[in-house]
């Protein structure tokens, strides 16, 4: 071996590897086993130009250059036919048909002596004289050249997709590269003595290379790995195996030279087995190392706001963390609707309005709260968005979805804790009230019952005044009127006694229509000064129930007084209407045409502390302290309201004898 068989070495050993990784990829994608195939042929012509390099016998060089050609002719139909697969373009596979047949022509005419004729010598080494029936692999070959840049450049043109147009100029410039240095070697076959260009043809596979592991064009990046450690412990290994051998041939020159090539090689291959997990490391690290940086950031990122709980500042941690992370030009979170939602992440096209805005990426982030687009524009290194860096932005954007719901659940038991504590404090205010009117209650009992007496003795004294007063004249109407005005003193006083005695929970034989009269004549003064009128249907020829006179009074006053609160001061009508129904129970519905409600409160009215009134006019006692005597007493009570058409409160009691 000698220097100038480095190159087409060098060009075999990286298109073998090429051609490795399209074979282990060649299962998911008819491109993979198309690119493998090419890279092979162009792996079977290096070797060839490398064994010229060293072989003497011209005989056996023509011998390899004509097993060569015999693949060599494929690259006719296969350049065409990749080309097509890239670009989509299948009308042209009838072409590509016919280049397969031609090819398959050519074959046999490859090693006819018109086609090489003879090796020629030059300082480089041996190379191939081409004939005249090698111009028609000539002509075609550059056809296929041709067609697959032509196709390539109106793809290129009319493609929108910033991944799509990257892997096209990649494999413009690493494909039409090869193929332009590679038609240099024609001037050697038509006998100049200059060295192949086509040699060098590893500079534009190696600008493949870096295509793939930059920007991951062919989604090879794990494979490419591989293959440069492979490559580089390779070239590690016969630097070694040479310099060992070269070194012990002058040290032990008393050794025979066949056992210094063993221990050389034992050497080598102990070398490659310590070293070859330290490389890979090594490699990787200097490929991928702000990829690796990234990483890690992501998943410090990603922790990081799990902990925060307002969901503006997770927004401006992430987008200033990847800022810094990529050099973004822009970045942005956008919120949207479900119905806009898309559950993949894309590469935006330069159509979109988006593009317009300078966004390049849009990753999803499934929030069931807060569902967005994370949107981010150009790197600073002006490069796409690699499959793995897509990969763990789209891991971040998951873990912004669960920190924004994290975040959002955290506000709601904060605003129900904040709201819970202000329920508390005004239902403690209420209960206070409650109690203290309670306490005005029983006081005005006793009162009333105090006045009980007085009352009393006055009407005695008065009936014994009219019964003995011998001529009826003004004296006589006064007193009468003092009378009735006493007897309605007393009545009220009774009410008041009646509806107070909470303490006495016997059922007895009550009418209630008494009940209705003495819960009126409570409410009396809150409606005598209001436009209000009372109408009082009492049809109920069966009016008598068992039940506790304080407790069904209390009914009475607060459904009645809800009614009286509900039409207010612009006046309306209150009936109150009972009747019997079919099997003897006692139905008493109690009307107004004030405000109404909502059909949706009706489920919460008869809950304890549920009001619709302002705050300060109500605790939301009055109509669960109604449920629970109706229920008490074998009862059942229903509602019917329309917002501004009023309420209807009907219940159902048992007649005549103990429920």
């Amino acid at each position: 071996m000698n220097i100038y068989s480095i190159p087409p070495l060098l060009s075999a050993i990286i298109l073998f590897i090429l051609s490795l990784m399209g074979i282990l990829k060649a299962k998911r994608s008819s491109v993979n086993l198309l690119f493998s195939l090419i890279c092979l042929i162009g792996c079977f012509l290096n070797t060839d130009k490398t064994i010229l390099t060293i072989v003497q016998n011209q005989s056996t060089a023509l011998k390899i250059s004509r097993i060569d050609h015999m693949f060599l002719v494929f690259i006719i139909p296969l350049y065409l036919h990749f080309t097509v697969l890239v670009t989509g373009y299948k009308k042209w596979m009838s072409i590509v048909k016919i280049f397969y047949v031609v090819s398959f022509l050519l074959v046999p005419l490859a090693q006819h002596p018109l086609y090489l004729k003879q090796i020629r010598n030059y300082y480089f080494g041996c190379f191939a004289i081409s004939g005249p029936l090698f111009y028609i692999f000539g002509v075609f070959s550059t056809t296929s050249l041709f067609m697959s840049l032509y196709l390539l450049f109106k793809k290129l043109k009319e493609s929108k997709i910033s991944v799509h147009r990257t892997r096209i100029k990649y494999i413009l410039l690493s494909f039409g590269l090869a193929a332009f240095v590679n038609h240099f070697d024609v001037i050697i076959m038509s006998g100049h003595e200059i060295y192949p260009m086509g040699n060098f043809v590893f500079v534009p596979m190696c600008i493949l290379g870096y295509a793939i592991s930059k920007h991951d064009i062919m989604e090879w990046k794990i494979f490419l790995n591989k293959g440069l450690t492979f490559v580089t412990l390779l070239l590690i290994s016969i630097g070694f195996f040479i310099g060992i051998e070269v070194l012990f041939k002058n040290i032990l020159q008393f050794i025979n030279i066949g056992i210094i090539d063993i221990i050389s090689m034992v050497l080598t291959f102990i070398l490659v087995y310590i070293s070859k997990d330290k490389i890979q490391e090594i490699l990787v690290h200097f490929l991928q190392q702000k990829f690796i940086q990234n990483r890690k950031a992501v998943k410090d990122l990603s922790l990081e706001i799990l902990t925060i709980h307002d969901i503006e500042y997770i927004k401006e941690t992430i987008l200033k963390s990847l800022t810094n992370m990529f050099g973004l030009e822009r970045c942005s979170i956008q919120a949207i609707t479900k119905s806009d939602f898309s559950e993949t992440s894309f590469l935006i096209r330069e159509s979109d309005h988006l593009w317009k805005l300078g966004f390049r990426l849009s990753i999803p982030i499934f929030s069931k709260s807060h569902p967005s687009h994370l949107l981010l524009g150009e790197k600073d290194e002006m490069s796409l968005y690699t499959t793995e860096e897509i990969e763990i932005i789209s891991i971040l954007a998951n873990h912004v979805a669960l920190a924004f719901d994290n975040a959002e659940a955290y506000k709601k038991i904060r605003d129900f804790s904040e709201s819970l504590e202000k329920i508390v404090e005004e239902r403690t205010k209420a209960l206070i009230q409650s109690e203290s009117l309670a306490a005005v209650g029983r006081l005005a009992a006793g009162v009333a019952h105090e006045l009980n007496n007085p009352i009393a003795s006055v009407m005695s004294t008065i009936e014994f005044h009219i019964d003995h007063i011998e001529q009826k004249g003004e004296l006589y109407e006064d007193l009468e009127f003092s009378l009735k005005e006493l007897k309605r003193a007393r009545d009220i006083v009774k009410s008041l006694l009646d509806s107070s005695r909470q303490k006495d929970e016997v059922k007895d034989a009550i009418d209630i229509h008494s009940t209705i009269e003495d819960s009126l004549r409570i409410l009396y003064p809150q409606y005598k000064t209001k436009k209000i009128r009372i109408n009082k249907d009492y049809g109920a020829k069966n009016s008598i129930i068992m039940g506790n006179l304080s407790r069904l009074c209390q009914v009475f006053i607060n459904i009645i007084k809800n009614a009286i609160d509900a039409i207010g001061e612009k006046g309306g009508t209150i009936t109150i209407k009972t009747f019997n129904s079919e099997n003897n129970k006692l139905i008493c519905s109690i009307v107004d045409n004030g405000d109404g409600m909502d059909e949706h409160l009706f489920k919460d009215i008869f809950k304890p502390f549920f009001t619709t009134k302002q705050t300060g006019k109500g605790i939301g006692l009055g109509l669960y302290i109604v449920y629970e005597i109706i229920r008490d007493h074998g009862g059942n009570i229903e509602v019917k309201s329309k917002k501004g058409e009023g309420t209807d409160f009907s219940f159902t009691l048992q007649t005549g004898s103990m429920p």
